[in-house]
């Protein structure tokens, strides 16, 4: 069959990378023999999508979206429906998981795939592309005289293994490799990203990543994962990886091995993941650094043990003893941190918040931000929200509902919207020097920032406009980066 996937792509920062769920389904799908269309598009700024897609003639469209980019999907899906009508489509991703009737109905997509969508995209293509129905292909939920049918979930890959490196070839990877890259602060060109684990099982209320994956954690083998690296750097010269794994440090066997193959193909890569503060053993880490690590992403979410505890982060003892402990030891070593915090949380008082940003200070991480509480569907947050009435349920999901850049939070529990958003100003202005003023290895990327500044004019007011709605500088360089991106992607 020919197959079209589309990434509906939302702008949240500078986090932009490559779609690799739908590229992942792509290498399976290209593996059975199909052929295979990708995008990874912001539907408002890639205009000739459709052209494209109609010059490919696709026999069936998948669409994938997240939560934030719900709206932009919905408008991609009518067009869709008006240009190709005589081309069944579906839908999936994490909302359509946690969403599926409503997504169904909504989007007035003739199937939907639920969870881990590269098997279930195989059969569904091998039964269409002989004729069949999709009666009994688990992981999806059709239509069939006007009733919605489910077919149950699908059970999850135990060997990743078994599944291709994703797609990259199906896109242009080029704009994804200039700087700044996914790596916080170290701006460098060719930085790409990678999973080397599926599920994850700690309990956080925020996160929704277990409706896909589980709460089992199953890992690719050491060898596939550098043997990925290798083909990437050979392929597209990459010199930077970050992993984009829930906690990359969860088998620390693992990790040392992982280590001890890396270094010993002698590729010069730099890597940089997300940790715990309770997963930092110092022999670890520093074998961790020999092998090119530079930088170690924590989760921090709160100074205050209480909140902690809410948050489902609570461990033994004092984790604010072990979120400095940690951060201390990453000095020592030099590497380098980013810490994320966040507040709107339930039960939270002015001293828990107040715990937060002197932690936040003592612990000098050479990133830090803050985040509102975001109930994404699918969370413990999300149902709560619901029950105790913190959310508007009629808030339509949208750009509205992205973690980082929004200039309200969605919900209030022990503070009003606007409390909540002059306190993020007050600690997120606090550290924009650090986080911004104090690299000089950026010089270069802050010149490009200032050069899309003078030639549109129109970006720079907008950016100098939420500055001062919100209070927050780093808005300016957030904006900029976001025209910075589309200019590099869309720009011909």
């Amino acid at each position: 069959m020919r197959v079209t996937l589309i990434n509906s792509q939302v702008l949240d920062g500078n986090n932009v990378v490559p779609p690799l769920g739908l590229m992942y389904v792509a290498a399976m799908l290209e593996k059975a023999g199909h052929t295979v269309q990708c995008f990874d598009a912001d539907p408002e700024y890639h205009d000739t999508i459709i052209s494209e897609i109609k010059e490919f003639k696709p026999e069936l469209i998948g669409l994938g979206f997240l939560t934030v980019g719900y709206q932009r999907a919905f408008n991609m899906m009518k067009k869709l429906k008006k240009e190709l009508p005589g081309v069944p489509c579906c839908c999936g991703g994490v909302h359509t998981t946690v969403k599926p009737i409503e997504t169904m109905n909504e989007f007035g997509a003739d199937f939907i795939v639920v969870g881990e969508g590269e098997a279930t995209m195989v059969e569904v293509c091998e039964k269409l592309g002989k004729g069949e129905g999709l009666k009994g292909v688990t992981g999806v939920m059709y239509r069939e005289d006007g009733k919605i049918i489910d077919n149950g979930r699908r059970e999850l890959i135990e060997d990743l293994d078994t599944i291709p490196f994703p797609a990259r070839h199906l896109i242009d990877m080029t704009p994804y490799l200039k700087p700044p890259g996914i790596i916080r602060g170290y701006a460098t060109e060719n930085q790409t990203t990678i999973v080397t684990s599926r599920g994850c099982p700690y309990r956080c209320i925020y996160c929704g990543s277990h409706n896909i994956f589980g709460r089992k954690t199953r890992r690719r083998s050491v060898k596939n994962v550098v043997d990925e690296i290798e083909f990437l750097h050979k392929t597209y010269g990459i010199k930077g990886i970050y992993y984009c794994d829930d906690t990359f440090t969860l088998n620390q066997r693992w990790v040392r091995e992982y280590c001890e193959d890396l270094m010993s193909r002698n590729m010069g890569i730099v890597w940089a993941g997300q940790s715990r503060v309770d997963q930092t053993d110092e022999d670890l880490m520093r074998l961790m650094k020999k092998s090119g690590l530079v930088q170690l992403d924590f989760g921090v979410e709160s100074g205050s043990p209480k909140i902690l505890k809410v948050l489902g982060k609570g461990g033994h003892g004092d984790r604010t003893d072990q979120i400095k402990a940690s951060f201390n030891l990453c000095k020592k070593l030099d590497i380098r941190t980013l810490a994320t915090f966040i507040i709107g949380n339930p039960e939270e008082t002015r001293e828990d918040i107040e715990q937060s940003f002197q932690v936040a200070k003592d612990i000098q991480a050479d990133y830090t931000a803050f985040y509102f509480l975001t109930p994404y569907p699918g969370t413990d947050i999300y149902d709560m929200a619901i029950k105790n009435g913190w959310l508007d349920p009629n808030i339509p999901f949208s750009e509205v509902w992205a973690h980082r850049q929004p200039e309200l939070p969605l919900m209030a529990i022990t503070f009003s919207k606007e409390e909540l958003r002059d306190i993020r100003k007050k600690m997120q202005n606090h550290f924009f020097r650090k986080n911004y003023l104090t690299r000089t290895g950026n010089v270069n990327f802050y010149s490009i920032l200032m050069a899309i500044a003078m030639k549109n004019p129109l970006i720079f007011f907008t950016a100098i406009g939420k500055w001062m709605r919100t209070g927050r500088l780093d808005y300016v360089v957030e904006t900029l980066n976001a025209e910075y991106w589309r200019i590099k992607k869309y720009a011909a």
